[in-house]
């Protein structure tokens, strides 16, 4: 199984998702949360499986909330470099 490996903007992504959702409707943001990490479970013994959307970074669609999770393919290592609303200029995350 590979290893995973959250950059450090991931955590401050997650963050402000989660507010933002539990501002909107308490318990909406703890759901975002379990979501995400079940999309990450579901990612770690098949990353492969996700296309590269581009250079190497591929990239899972949650299925309830309008978000990506955009990761690399390092050796024995899935490294996660972002978690973002769709509507969000995608191109920031590549610069």
């Amino acid at each position: 199984m590979f290893r995973l490996i959250l950059k450090d903007p991931v955590y401050l992504m997650l963050d402000e998702a989660y507010w933002w959702y539990e501002q909107q409707l308490p318990g909406l943001g703890e759901q975002l949360l379990e979501e995400i990490d079940g999309c990450l479970t579901k990612l770690q013994p098949s990353p492969f499986y996700y296309t590269i959307q581009r250079d190497d970074f591929r990239a899972i669609i949650l299925k309830r909330f309008p978000y990506k999770i955009v990761f690399r393919i390092y050796e024995n290592e899935i490294i996660v470099y972002a978690v973002y609303h769709t509507s969000q200029n995608q191109d920031i995350l590549f610069d």
